[in-house]
């Protein structure tokens, strides 16, 4: 019973504090909307202007009095009438000040110190068709992202009012500018890049086939394959090229940004679809030749004059379908060369670097964004494919290991099929000995596609005799030779020419255990087997 009795007592009790919560919660949510509604009421306008009646802003901008006015009802900076001012951005500035409210109003303060208005960051002088109005700002109260501001008539009185109201005038002068776009470029049409450094310089030039490219040193006629994923990371990025900041309109004095002497000058060679309107002018030229032999006929029979008028009819006619086919026309494209030469100066304070297309527009871009074309040698760029020949053109192997030599001949029949379509057999010989397709295709997908990790500039002298020599004859009779030498404990030498590439040591031991299985494996009395999808890259 006792313990009924107290179980009852701690609902009572526990629904008397519930309803206290709720009561409590209402009385203070009705409380602080009452505050908030208040606060917004209690607002007070500082003034009130009509952005379409502001005849000009004059305000500080980088620490010098700066007018900006209104010229049929564009914006202009009044000192200098070419500068490119933004609309957009003086626009928003006048639309910040049509209404000034204060959050708070400072009444009889004696001591502008303590708000920043004994001294201005700056004065906005606001001229309009009903007068001028001036006012100072001063500090930013950082707790609450209010700011400080006077009246220019009243030095007694402190308004606290919200950022966004001194903040659009409170900006660098090219903030006020409107820059440019860089010029677009598709990195699909790119064919020519050429790079040139005082530290490093490269040529990457597009193939015929438009797959693969080449790399040459910066002035010389050497070139190398370049490796695909390198090429297209570059052309990628140059894609990717876009201005930071707006920092000169009309340069006259590129020293100031190391443009006169350029850290790296970027000369792209590419391609781009205009609109073809040379058909045009072959209508319009066609169509007055037309009439002028027709005004110059003259018909004196009836018959004449009827077949001069089923004539012009069917002119007219001609004439409507032309005009169809010449609007078509008016769509085509052609594809035009384009080249474009980008000047990379100095850095600037920001760890961006100056750029420029034209020596007179300057921006500053991104120094990740230019480090995907710039500060890179020719090396970088090389081909990392050790050697590779599509087993299609492979004539003989010939290879050297464990001081045994043994050689591989393709030969190639073609026949015809049950339909009478041409099929080609290819069987695959080891030392006169017919043998299997696949044992030998998986030794040569590993010889062929064989990459290395880098490649060595410096001169390569053997310390000792190689595990493997490898020499390919192609179908053209061209002979190309790869040595394999133990580099250290990590890689192998693989040397082609005067190339040296250094080849994960797993990877040439695993190449080496296919051939062993090639050599060891069982010859076949019959040839009837085809390269494997994988011999076929």
């Amino acid at each position: 019973m006792k313990k009924s009795t107290k179980l009852v007592s701690a609902v009572v009790v526990l629904a008397v504090l519930g309803g206290t919560y709720v009561g409590l919660n209402t009385y203070v949510s009705k409380e602080e909307k009452t505050e908030s509604s208040s606060e917004e009421e209690s607002k007070t306008e500082v003034f009130s202007v009509k952005t379409d009646d502001i005849k000009s802003l004059e305000f500080i901008v980088d620490k010098k009095e700066t007018t900006f006015e209104k010229k049929d009802d564009s914006w202009v900076k009044k000192d200098e009438t070419a500068f490119p001012v933004n609309q957009t951005t003086l626009d928003s500035a006048a639309s910040a000040i049509e209404k000034v409210e204060a959050d708070r109003v400072l009444k009889k303060v004696d001591d502008l110190t303590e708000y920043g208005l004994d001294s201005p960051s700056n004065t906005v002088t606001v001229d309009t068709s009903d007068g001028t109005t001036k006012f100072n700002i001063g500090d930013e109260n950082t707790s609450t992202n209010q700011y400080y501001i006077s009246k220019d008539d009243d030095d007694s009185t402190v308004y606290v009012v919200a950022a966004d109201t001194v903040t659009p005038f409170m900006k660098s002068l090219y903030d006020y500018a409107q820059g440019e776009d860089f010029p677009t470029i598709d990195s699909s049409t790119v064919k020519k890049i050429q790079v040139s450094e005082d530290k490093d310089s490269y040529v990457l030039e597009e193939n015929s086939d438009g797959a693969t490219w080449d790399v040459s040193s910066d002035g010389s006629s050497d070139k190398e394959t370049a490796d695909t994923t390198a090429a297209g990371n570059v052309t990628s990025g140059l894609g990717n090229f876009a201005y930071d900041q707006f920092v000169n309109y009309n340069a006259e004095d590129l020293s100031q940004y190391g443009l006169d002497k350029p850290y790296a000058t970027i000369t792209v060679d590419y391609q781009e679809e205009v609109k073809d309107d040379s058909s045009d002018s072959t209508d319009s030229s066609e169509k007055d030749s037309t009439a002028s032999e027709s005004d110059s006929e003259s018909v004196d029979s009836t018959d004449d004059k009827a077949s001069a008028e089923n004539s012009s009819t069917d002119s007219s006619d001609s004439t409507d379908a032309s005009d169809d086919s010449s609007s078509s026309e008016d769509t085509k494209t052609t594809t035009v060369d384009k080249q474009l030469v980008i000047y990379v100066g100095d850095e600037a304070s920001d760890g961006s670097r100056y750029v420029t297309v034209d020596n007179k527009h300057i921006y500053t871009m991104s120094a990740d964004t230019l480090s995907a074309v710039i500060d890179k040698a020719p090396s970088d760029l090389w081909s990392l494919i050790v050697n590779y020949l599509s087993v299609k053109n492979l004539d003989q192997l010939q290879v050297t290991y464990g001081g045994a030599t043994n050689t591989v001949n393709v030969s190639r029949e073609t026949s015809k099929d049950d339909d009478g379509n041409d099929k080609e057999t290819t069987t695959y010989q080891l030392d006169g000995k017919e043998i299997e397709s696949t044992t030998f295709t998986t030794f040569y997908n590993k010889l062929i596609n064989m990459a290395g990790q880098k490649r060595l500039t410096d001169a390569y002298t053997p310390a000792t005799d190689p595990e493997m020599t490898a020499v390919f004859t192609d179908s053209d009779k061209n002979q190309t030779t790869v040595t394999f030498y133990t580099y250290d404990t990590n890689y192998y030498a693989a040397v082609v020419g005067n190339k040296v590439f250094l080849v994960n040591k797993m990877t040439v031991k695993e190449m080496f255990n296919a051939y062993e299985t090639l050599i060891n494996g069982e010859s076949k009395t019959e040839a009837t087997a085809t390269p494997t999808a994988e011999a076929e890259k």
